[in-house]
C-alpha cells in the first residue's frame, strides 16, 4: 500500500470505525489523554443517535459516545468544516445528554457529567485570539469569574490547526500528540511521536489495516470528496443573497450519496451517520 493510500482519522467514517467497541484498547487510550484522567472503567454507545422526545425534534448523530468510570458521559465530536450554528449544536449535545439521562422519579443529583470534546479544523470566529490548542468551557458568574456554578457540564474544544505549535513547545503533551495523529497518520511527527507513544503506534497499525479495505476506502474518499465540495463552495465568498443556492448544492451532493448507499442496501441509519440528511428526506428517496 502506497503511503498517499493511508487512511485520515480525522475523517468521520473512519474516526468512527477506529474509535469504537472494535478498539477499545485504542478508544480507552484516545479518552484518557482527551480527558486527562484515569479510566477504570468504559462503555462505549454504538447507538450514536440522540433520543427525540417528540418526532419533530432535531436528531443529534454523535460521533464517540462514552460512558466513563460510570460518573460522566462524554461525547467526542470531530468537526472539519464550520458549519452554521455550530457553537448552539454543541450546546444541544450537551443539554440533551444530561436531560435524557433523567428518568421519572429519579434524583437530578444523581445525573451524570457530561462533557463534550468538540475537535475542529478550523477557526471559530470569537476564539481565533486565542493561541492555545484547547479552550474549556463552563458555566461561570460574570464578575467574580473564578466561580464555578457546577461542574456537570463541561465544553472543551480543540483546534487541529493548532495542534502542531502546542506540540512543538511540549513534544510530551500527549493530546498535541493525539491530534496530529488524527491530522495525518503518516506524518513526520507522528512517526517521532511512535517512538514513545506506543497507543498511538498501535492505532497507525490499526489505520494502516483500515486502509487495505477497499469499502472503507470508497466511504472516505465519498466523505472527503464530500467534505472538499463543500469547502470548494464556501471558499469563493457568496454574496448573502446566494447562500440558499450554496446550502442546495451541499444538499444535492448528500442525496447523491444516499441514493447510492440505498441501492447498496446500507440501513438508514448508517446513512444518517454519512450524509447528515434527515431521516424523512432519505425515506423519500
Amino acid at each position: 500500500m502506497s503511503k498517499n493510500k493511508m487512511l485520515i482519522p480525522k475523517i468521520d467514517v473512519v474516526f468512527q470505525s477506529l474509535f469504537s467497541k472494535n478498539h477499545p484498547k485504542e478508544t480507552k487510550a484516545f479518552a484518557e489523554a482527551l480527558l486527562e484522567e484515569k479510566i477504570e472503567s468504559m462503555k462505549i454507545n454504538e447507538g450514536k443517535d440522540l433520543i427525540r422526545s417528540k418526532p419533530t425534534d432535531k436528531l443529534g448523530i454523535l460521533d464517540l459516545e462514552l460512558d466513563i468510570n460510570n460518573k460522566e458521559k462524554v461525547d467526542v465530536e470531530v468537526q472539519l468544516l464550520d458549519k452554521d450554528n455550530f457553537i448552539e449544536r454543541l450546546l444541544f449535545y450537551a443539554t440533551r445528554l444530561y436531560s435524557d439521562q433523567m428518568k421519572i422519579g429519579e434524583n437530578y443529583g444523581e445525573i451524570k457529567r457530561v462533557v463534550i470534546v468538540a475537535i475542529v479544523d478550523f477557526e471559530i470566529e470569537n476564539l481565533k485570539e486565542i493561541d492555545e490548542m484547547e479552550t474549556k468551557w463552563k458555566l461561570i458568574e460574570t464578575k467574580n469569574r473564578e466561580k464555578v456554578l457546577t461542574e456537570k457540564i463541561e465544553i472543551n474544544i480543540i483546534n487541529l490547526k493548532k495542534a502542531l505549535g502546542e506540540y512543538r513547545k511540549d513534544k510530551n503533551n500527549e493530546k498535541a500528540q493525539w491530534m496530529l495523529f488524527l491530522d495525518n497518520p503518516n506524518s513526520k511527527e507522528v512517526k517521532e511521536i511512535m517512538k514513545e507513544n506506543k497507543e498511538i503506534e498501535e492505532c497507525v497499525i490499526t489505520v494502516k489495516e483500515m486502509s487495505e479495505d477497499e469499502e472503507m476506502q470508497r466511504l472516505a474518499f465519498l466523505r472527503k470528496k464530500a467534505i472538499m465540495d463543500e469547502n470548494a463552495i464556501r471558499s469563493k465568498g457568496y454574496k448573502d443573497g446566494e447562500k440558499a443556492g450554496v446550502k442546495q448544492g451541499e444538499k444535492n451532493r448528500a442525496i447523491e450519496i444516499a441514493k447510492k448507499l440505498i441501492k447498496e442496501g446500507k440501513d438508514t441509519k448508517y446513512i444518517l451517520e454519512l450524509t447528515g440528511l434527515e431521516e424523512n428526506e432519505i425515506n423519500e428517496l
